[in-house]
């Protein structure tokens, strides 16, 4: 049995050894449902659309652009919800690396119901760390804490939880993200280049 144990685990590393570091320079598109805890009746869901480009050997640059919204019968809410920053990775091996973000971004929420069309939004500045890691050649996991100083409204911490198997280029993914007053899920489909 301690042999089985041996050989499955020397497998595995084995593989975790042969993979490469996680790119920072792709697109991504992908299919979002997202929760709001003071709007239970709602039941958000749209697209978004995230890009990454690598400057120099360790900094990068990335955006995103969420579009979500749902219909309760004369009632509607859309949810638009961008984000921009630039990084520093840093390698940990050949199969891991860490990564911490400075970020600017804005919410906006419009609101329709019988008696009329409400709106606001909100801009934020964030720092968030992230780690990813190659389990084999194909599969990667990755996990991210993000700290969010709102202009208004409360200040907000999220934690971020995905894994993507790679095809060569392209990616399928799942990804978690839990804010503190909001979650959201998406798959998505990933080009590196």
């Amino acid at each position: 049995m301690k042999h089985y144990m041996g050989l499955i685990l020397g497998s595995l590393l084995s593989a975790s050894a042969m993979a490469d570091t996680p790119s920072y320079n792709f697109v991504q598109a992908g299919y979002v449902n997202a929760d709001y805890a003071d709007l239970q009746p709602f039941d958000l869901i749209g697209f978004e659309v995230r890009a990454s480009a690598e400057l120099t050997e360790a900094l990068f640059t990335t955006g995103r652009f969420r579009m979500v919204d749902d219909t309760l019968s004369a009632y509607k809410l859309e949810e638009t919800n961008w984000q921009v920053g630039i990084g520093y990775q840093m390698p940990y091996g050949k199969d891991t690396v860490f990564d911490v973000r400075v970020n600017y971004g804005d919410i906006a929420f419009d609101y329709t119901e019988p008696e009329g069309k409400f709106n606001d939004s909100a801009s934020h500045y964030s720092v968030s760390s992230h780690a990813r890691h190659m389990l084999t050649e194909d599969i990667e996991v990755y996990a991210g804490l993000e700290w969010q100083l709102w202009k208004k409204g409360s200040d907000q911490k999220a934690y971020r939880l995905g894994s993507m198997y790679n095809f060569s280029d392209l990616a399928v993914g799942v990804e978690y993200v839990k804010y503190s007053d909001s979650s959201a899920y998406t798959l998505f489909a990933r080009y590196n280049f």
